[in-house]
């Protein structure tokens, strides 16, 4: 093995980082923070600033056709559209999801919980009659349009997209979802903008409802007594929304994917938030926008994208405590829904995707038993001198590594791409408390560099404290 002959104190380099920045993608590698990672996946907020290995999901019931819908009834039941059907239930022990009669149009749903002689969640898909569910049947709402999208306050029932007036939200009358006829009382309100456009998408937020085209966003106001007209407020004439299903509320906060970015709403204004994962936004084909999706927790808002798919496969999730983004998972196999289900210990957040399955997120400790695989890639680092020649020649590693864990490190001298070394070390015994990890990187596995990365990869549910590199620097070559 090649040996560095001895050199001064001072060109023998000590780096160390932890993740705190969380991932950054929207600049050039070598000038993102050192405490940041520009690529991977399998990583949530568990542990932060400690960078933990997320929780995994388990199936929920029976699978069925793909997922046109996933919604809460309440804190009761848990609603899918399966293909063509309408089903209710699911369950951690396969327990069957049992059918909603009717038979229905194989498209994209939404739905609201309103009062109609007691809670009921109102469905609509823009093709078939919009209809409620009461917990025991279905019953059509025949004078409501035929809406893409709903949404309710404690007043009215809104719903948005109706072919032919894609531009218009009509509501209810006045406590009374039912009626959408009568005048002075039931009507509607038309979204104009220069640009023109269909409604995207339609959600209450913050006592109003707010109605998003691709390319702006507005707020009807005065929903109460019919005697006060219904007012539209222009929010923004180019933040809008391209998927509704994104559209997630996690505190007092509204989150929501947007033509170039990811906004959350507070009060009345819309704060792009997305810059750290750009290069992900970029990456999503313009004809699958609206396959973007997104499900909560308490605290956290997850982003599905279809990155160089035609479906949900890359997961990233944002923590609205400590505004940072981590890339979650990058293989989601198709997620089509999000959805909040609040019912104690059979509940939780769920997701339902194109193969028909339903899950529950975030609650094991394993991908449907099988170990859950992560990554990161660190910055490419120049220890002071970019002008020098240098090589990484010693890293340690801080971090909990439950028995079961795989781990795998590598080292590059390139400042971007997917060329790696791989160190061979001994990982020693693996435990779940903090241990620290020794391994020496061979000399010549790499040509000297300006630069160098490394890489840490494996499976199983690890958390990682912080990293410290040592290198030796090249006298500068005029």
């Amino acid at each position: 093995m090649a040996r560095w002959k001895p050199l001064p104190a001072n060109r023998q380099i000590r780096g160390s980082n932890n993740f705190a920045e969380g991932l950054v993608t929207n600049i050039e590698p070598a000038f993102v923070p050192d405490s940041a990672i520009i690529d991977g996946y399998g990583w949530d907020f568990l542990g932060y600033p400690a960078l933990t290995v997320r929780k995994g999901r388990e199936t929920w019931g029976d699978p069925g056709d793909k997922i046109y819908g996933l919604f809460a009834y309440g804190d009761i039941h848990l609603i899918r559209a399966s293909g063509g059907t309408l089903q209710w239930g699911g369950g951690i022990n396969g327990d069957e999801w049992s059918n909603i009669g009717g038979t229905w149009a194989q498209t994209d749903w939404d739905a609201t919980m309103f009062d109609i002689g007691g809670p009921v969640l109102i469905m609509t898909n823009g093709s078939d009659q919009a209809s409620y569910w009461n917990g025991t049947q279905m019953t059509g709402i025949f004078e409501m349009p035929k809406g893409r999208y709903v949404a309710s306050d404690n007043l009215r029932v809104y719903t948005a997209g109706v072919s032919g007036a894609e531009d218009y939200v009509y509501y209810s009358a006045y406590l009374d979802a039912t009626d959408w006829t009568t005048q002075l009382n039931a009507g509607s309100v038309q979204y104009y903008t220069p640009k023109g456009g269909p409604i995207t998408a339609l959600t209450t937020y913050n006592g109003a409802i707010w109605v998003f085209k691709k390319d702006s966003t507005a707020i009807i106001y005065n929903t109460g007594d019919a005697r006060s007209t219904h007012r539209m407020v222009q929010i923004s004439n180019f933040i809008g929304c391209v998927s509704f299903k994104t559209v997630k509320q996690v505190g007092d906060s509204l989150f929501w994917l947007g033509m170039e970015n990811v906004y959350m709403g507070t009060g009345e204004q819309a704060i792009p938030i997305g810059d750290p994962i750009q290069r992900y936004l970029k990456q999503i084909d313009s004809s699958f926008r609206s396959e973007c999706c997104a499900f909560v927790d308490g605290q956290n808002y997850y982003l599905c994208l279809p990155v160089n798919s035609d479906s949900g496969n890359v997961c990233l999730v944002y923590s609205t405590v400590y505004k940072r983004w981590l890339p979650y998972s990058a293989t989601m196999n198709g997620i089509r829904y999000g959805a909040k289900f609040d019912n104690f210990d059979l509940g939780g957040a769920f997701i339902g995707d194109v193969n028909g399955m339903v899950y529950r997120v975030n609650k094991v400790d394993t991908d449907n038993g099988s170990p859950i695989p992560f990554s990161l890639t660190s910055k490419p680092y120049d220890d002071g001198m970019p002008e020098a020649e240098k090589e990484v020649y010693e890293m340690h590693i801080q971090g909990k590594f439950p028995p079961g864990t795989t781990l795998t490190v590598g080292t590059s001298d390139r400042d971007e791409g997917m060329v790696w070394e791989n160190i061979d070390f001994d990982p020693d015994t693996l435990q779940s408390w903090a241990q620290n990890r020794n391994l020496i990187v061979p000399l010549d596995r790499g040509p000297l560099s300006n630069y160098y990365r490394y890489q840490i990869s494996g499976t199983g549910r690890v958390q990682i404290n912080s990293v410290q590199r040592y290198s030796r620097i090249q006298p500068v070559q005029y």
